[in-house]
This record gives structure tokens, sequence and C-alpha cells, in this order.
């Protein structure tokens, strides 16, 4: 039987989280058909074996090497067969009625293009998931670490004022749950791997779906746990802002031309620089402990 919808994960050495993850989705009450397809990124933590010992329905695409999340996604997106696509984090926890609320929401609302939904942490907290688009101010703020003094600098990006109680377009929202139609996809594409290896992807994609007429909606009725970034946890923050950084930059030199990525691709250095002194400090920090 064809799926209504495909569930698609990618996980990086999570092998613990993802576990969790795919027990709740296969102990979710049967109202509609769904697959669910994981592309690993390499995992040296036995995450395949796992997935083919404990999870037979599952269809792996196992990668040698990390090829990026949205490479990942491109990969299962291919081999999707349901009317829905989700990516959802490998991190995460399927809330119940989740998956029925986007389907028919997403069927319903042919205007609605992309649907994200409340995301929570395991103590029931709110995790903000809705942000406005990136503008060079406050992008450089965050290379900058000037929130850390400034919180307040971030407020527009962050949507600080959005209401998360109300279901509501929004200009994008977390790709933690991302979940769009196959005819969406059809016109839109694939997402940008060749500029985004992580971050900044469903940046891009919310603006392109935008451009093309449909609507990016936050979805109040529903709700996942997110246990928030366990994958991205284990890279030094050179690496982070490595990559962070040459995403940012590719996104604005794609939205915004030359001279705005300009001025971040001149930060780089200094930003990945700082970040290789912090991780020197940590692991200094923790060889004394």
């Amino acid at each position: 039987m064809t799926p209504d919808i495909s569930i698609i994960i990618v996980s990086w050495n999570i092998r613990s989280a993802l576990q969790k993850n795919l027990q709740g989705l296969f102990a979710l009450p049967g109202h509609i058909p769904f697959e669910v397809l994981v592309i690993d990124n390499g995992s040296h933590d036995g995450t395949p074996s796992m997935i083919r010992q404990e999870f037979p329905k599952v269809d792996l695409i196992q990668n040698e090497h990390n090829r990026g999340f949205a490479y990942a996604c491109n990969q299962g997106l291919r081999r999707a067969r349901g009317r829905v696509f989700v990516l959802f984090n490998p991190d995460m926890l399927m809330g119940e009625g989740v998956l029925e609320h986007a389907y028919g929401t997403l069927m319903r609302r042919q205007d609605i293009g992309v649907l994200g939904v409340r995301l929570v942490r395991p103590d029931g907290t709110l995790v903000e998931s809705v942000r406005r688009d990136p503008r060079l101010f406050d992008q450089l703020a965050i290379l900058l670490k000037l929130p850390h003094l400034f919180p307040q600098v971030l407020n527009r990006y962050l949507a600080k004022d959005f209401d998360y109680t109300h279901s509501a377009e929004v200009e994008q929202v977390r790709g933690s749950f991302f979940a769009f139609r196959r005819d969406v996809y059809g016109r839109i594409g694939e997402l940008d791997a060749q500029n985004f290896f992580i971050w900044f992807e469903e940046v891009d994609l919310c603006r392109r779906v935008r451009e093309a007429g449909w609507k990016i909606w936050y979805s109040a009725e529903v709700s996942c746990v997110d246990l928030v970034g366990q994958a991205f946890s284990q890279q030094s923050m050179r690496l982070k802002q490595t990559r962070l950084s040459k995403s940012m930059a590719n996104y604005f030199l794609k939205w915004h031309g030359v001279p705005q990525a300009a001025i971040i691709f001149a930060l780089r250095p200094y930003v990945i620089g700082v970040a290789a002194i912090a991780d020197l400090c940590r692991f200094r920090s923790s060889k004394w402990k």
C-alpha cells in the first residue's frame, strides 16, 4: 500500500536518540499509513546495525561519510512515496495526532506550502521555532556573539512577539518538523545542497516556497518533543562556526547579492579563529578537571 506520509530522518552519530524516535513512531496508533526513511551520514556508533536489527520496516540509506543535511534529505525525498513529506530530526519524538493533523491540513489547505508544529522540550517548555527572514544586521550579531551582551538585538529575527498558542502564517519554521506536499516538492525542487551543507537550507526553502505563492504555516494544535541539537553538540565550535558562516554567506549571496555576502565572507576568518580558541580553552579546562 502506498503511504500517505513519508517521514525522512537524517542521522549522524545519534543512535540512542534515533532509537527512541523510531520506537515512538512505530508505537503510534495506525490511523494513517506512513513510511520511514533514515539516511545515515556515515555514523560510526552502530546506528545502521541498530536500524537493521530493530526496525526492519525502515528504508535505510547508508552514506559512507557525512554528505551534509541537505544532500541527505534530497536522497530521502527522491525515494519517498508519500503524498506528504515530513523532514523530521533524529532527536525528536512524534506527538500523537501530529501526522494526521499535518496530512489533513496540507491536503485541505492547498494554499499552505510548508507546515510546522508546536515544539516543546521534554519538560514541556516551549522551543521557539518561528523565525523571520534573516537580515544582515541580526546575522552579523550572531556571528559576533552580540546577543550574549544585548539579547534584544535578535528580537525581530527570533520573532519574540509571536504568539505560539495560535496557528498563523509565518515567514519560516524550524526544520525539526518540516512538512510539505509532493506537488510543492515537484514545483520547488530539492533542498539546495550545493550552497548549504547544513544550516539555512530550510530558510532558503521557505523563501522559495513563499516566492512561488504558498504560505508557511505554524500549527499550534499539535506538538512534538524536540531534544534540540544533540548531534550538533558532538561537533567542535570551530567546525560549527565554519559551516554556519559559510551557509550564511551563501544565503546572502543567493538572496541579497555580493555586497552583503562579502561582509560575512570577510568576517569568517575571525569567527572561525575565535571558535578555535574557544575549543582550545575547553580542551585545556577539561584536562584539568
